[in-house]
């Protein structure tokens, strides 16, 4: 997968990446807790999906259409706190921790993009959310929002896919998918490390592990929250969840690749960040050209499956755009809602 991160910190919570903290010290003065994101460190509503399960949704704001949004790969509903603020101005919006992540259970192992679809399909039915959803799926969660849309297109009014993976890029940019699939194997070679910690309660102490593996402090967030979500990276559930749904890229190219195709009139907005491949070290500037291309290509693979899809290009952002640009995610729902609104047949007189 996509997610990179240099080091555990508050970027952490957004891409999801199993990397391990380079250092502890801190260079920059920090900031006074922002108090509003104290609503982070509890549940918002635990829904029953059956099965004993339960997936934690977070709702605000109202207006029609909802919108549904999803974060990327071993990411909670915080990773969208700059983002739903915003939406909630004009429109009902929900954002959610899958299984095993957050507030969330666990859910049935491998966690692929079909399952979490799945998953999805029951927490819209179980929370009783008005649909058809705008639905917002970023980075992995973008295969999720396609797996969605093609079997549940009467859920769904449009989609808006922010920095979306490529299941084709292993044919548009061969030797940087494999630079990829080295990095990511790295990164999985840690989160079992981590994991394999936390089941043997290595992480709820001080111990070498619990300094790799669990974030040392969260600047601009209160102790309460930083402690909630210290709490978090100390489970098992937490590494084992992230672990598969890393590992489960191979499952969801396959699966993308068979699935149902969209309605080709469904608005569409595939956001795409100038910074994606910005993990590439300098001195690899060729391959990282190359990878941009492929990424560029399957975009706009991706828009063509609709009649009413488009690219839309992202300026100074890496590839986590709801951290980095949040107003670009809420102009991309707008546009899609104005699509929406302007495809209602005009009213009898």
């Amino acid at each position: 997968m996509r997610e990179r991160l240099i080091g555990i910190a508050l970027g952490a919570l957004a891409t999801g990446a199993l990397v391990p903290a380079t250092t502890h010290a801190q260079t920059k003065a920090v900031p006074p807790p922002d108090r509003s994101l104290d609503i982070y460190a509890e549940p918002g509503r635990l829904v029953d999906i059956g099965g004993g399960r339960h997936l934690n949704l977070r709702c605000s704001g109202s207006g029609t259409p909802t919108v549904l949004l999803d974060g990327g790969q071993g990411t909670t509903s915080m990773s969208w706190r700059k983002v739903q603020p915003l939406l909630a101005a004009t429109h009902r919006v929900c954002s959610y921790d899958r299984a095993g992540l957050g507030f969330s259970d666990a859910g049935p192992m491998p966690r692929t993009a079909q399952a979490e679809a799945d998953d999805l399909h029951a927490l819209v039915r179980a929370a009783k959310l008005d649909t058809p959803v705008i639905l917002v799926g970023h980075s992995l969660a973008s295969y999720i929002a396609r797996l969605y849309a093609g079997t549940h297109p009467a859920d769904v009014a449009a989609l808006v896919l922010v920095d979306p993976v490529s299941e084709t890029l292993a044919q548009d940019a061969p030797a940087f998918a494999e630079l990829e699939a080295t990095m990511s194997a790295q990164n999985s070679d840690y989160g079992r490390k981590c994991g394999e910690a936390a089941r043997k309660g290595d992480l709820a102490k001080a111990t070498p592990a619990e300094q790799a593996c669990v974030p040392p402090a969260f600047p601009g967030l209160s102790q309460r929250l930083s402690d909630s979500i210290r709490q978090r990276y100390r489970s098992a559930t937490y590494w084992e969840t992230s672990l598969s749904e890393r590992d489960a890229d191979a499952a969801n190219i396959v699966a993308v690749k068979a699935a149902a195709p969209l309605d080709p009139r469904l608005p569409l907005v595939v956001l795409a960040a100038d910074g994606t491949n910005d993990w590439v070290p300098a001195e690899q500037a060729e391959l990282r050209k190359a990878g941009d291309a492929g990424y560029a290509a399957g975009r706009e693979r991706i828009a063509r499956q609709s009649a009413r899809g488009s690219v839309v290009a992202v300026a100074h952002s890496s590839h986590d755009i709801p951290e980095a640009q949040p107003a670009a995610v809420v102009q991309a729902v707008a546009a899609v809602a104005a699509q929406i609104e302007a495809a209602k047949p005009a009213p009898a007189k």
